[in-house]
Formats: C-alpha cells, sequence, structure tokens
C-alpha cells in the first residue's frame, strides 16, 4: 500500500484476535522505533516488550482493564530517560557521537544540545523525554500497519504502578504503552477527523 493508503487505514484497534505476531515482524516494528527521530538526536528511551499472556494480562489492570492491552499479541512499553543534562554520562556519550574527537568541540556541542536540559527539573526532563516517545511510538505504529499488524496507542494507565510493575528506577519512567496485534473485527464506525481547511492554515503577512 502507498503512504496514504496507510495512514488512512490505520486505526485505534480495540480488541485483538489470538494471533501472534512473528518474530521477524515484530523485529522491523521495533527496529522502525529505533530508527525513529529525536530532538538533538538524544534518543531518551527504551522498549519493553511483552509477550507473554499472563503479562498482558497484569498490565491490562493497571491501564484501567482495557481489552486490547489484554488481548494484544505483543505491549510495548515505552520508557522515558532523563539522564539529558550536561553532567550525566548518557547525554555526554550521545552528544560524542557527533562531535569528533576534539575535546573543545565535544563541550561546545555539549553545551548546546544540553543548554535547555540543564535548566530542567526531574519532572520537566520526564516530561521531554516522554514526547521523544511519541515520535517512536507513532513510527512503530505505521510500520506495523504496513505489515497489516493493528495497534492502539494507550494514554491511560497508572503510571506509578506499572513502573512499579517494571521495577523500574532511575532514569526511566513509563512514558506511553503501543498495544500490537491483528484486529478482532472491523471498526464499527468510520474514521472521524476534521475538514482540511479547519486544521491548515497559510500564512499571510498582515
Amino acid at each position: 500500500m502507498n503512504f496514504k493508503e496507510l495512514i488512512s487505514k490505520r486505526r485505534a484497534c480495540k480488541l485483538f484476535n489470538d494471533k501472534k505476531i512473528n518474530e521477524k515482524d515484530l523485529h522491523f516494528i521495533l527496529e522502525s522505533g529505533v530508527l525513529a527521530p529525536s530532538s538533538h538526536g538524544f534518543e531518551p528511551w527504551k522498549f519493553v516488550v511483552l509477550e507473554q499472556k499472563e503479562h498482558n494480562l497484569k498490565l491490562s489492570t493497571l491501564c484501567y482493564n482495557q481489552q486490547n492491552v489484554a488481548s494484544a499479541s505483543h505491549n510495548i512499553i515505552f520508557l522515558a530517560r532523563k539522564d539529558l543534562q550536561s553532567k550525566d554520562e548518557f547525554a555526554q556519550k550521545q552528544v560524542r557521537r557527533f562531535s569528533g574527537s576534539s575535546e573543545e568541540n565535544f563541550q561546545k556541542i555539549l553545551e548546546i544540545y544540553t543548554h535547555k536540559t540543564n535548566a530542567m527539573n526531574d519532572n520537566e526532563l520526564y516530561h521531554y523525554a516522554q514526547l521523544q516517545c511519541y515520535l517512536a511510538m507513532m513510527q512503530m505504529s505505521l510500520a506495523a500497519m504496513s505489515l497489516g499488524i493493528d495497534s492502539c496507542m494507550i494514554g491511560g494507565f497508572e503510571k506509578v504502578k506499572v513502573d512499579d510493575f517494571l521495577n523500574l528506577t532511575y532514569p526511566f519512567e513509563t512514558a506511553v504503552i503501543l498495544s500490537l496485534g491483528y484486529k478482532a473485527h472491523e471498526p464499527k464506525y468510520s474514521t472521524q477527523r476534521l475538514n482540511f481547511n479547519e486544521v491548515v492554515e497559510f500564512y499571510k503577512e498582515k
């Protein structure tokens, strides 16, 4: 399918059937997330894959008992990482990939890339990284759809409980969840979107 067909066909799947995603297709979907863009190339994320039924059922209880989470072939939990300041080893490692061998150049780029994050508190760092996770999630969702695999983006979950379920420690916190599988039935309703002209405005100088 072409790209317009792909984005038109992608829907939020509310219930999956029992068919499992094969290893090759799952790897392609995950690799699509690995290749996603991020601000300054920080890649402030980690992807935790749940594939066992009992784990998906447990996760669903932490997501207000959503059926798509419980019935999914796989759930991908996106973790936001917060070690994005100039003092942090991870941030330094990411910047060194672009700075070359010059220490002076490294320090200069590090200052530029972390100028914003250095001023953030812990909560702000989490939300900054969480926004980046949405980019990876959308890329995975479209990659899945290109293979005929359905998905649903899950923003409704008890964050502290999911963090505890995964035994997360600094710098990671749960950002968002993507449920993957094959739809159990066709959607009941057609896709509804705002009209193009309601959303798009071409700037004209006053």
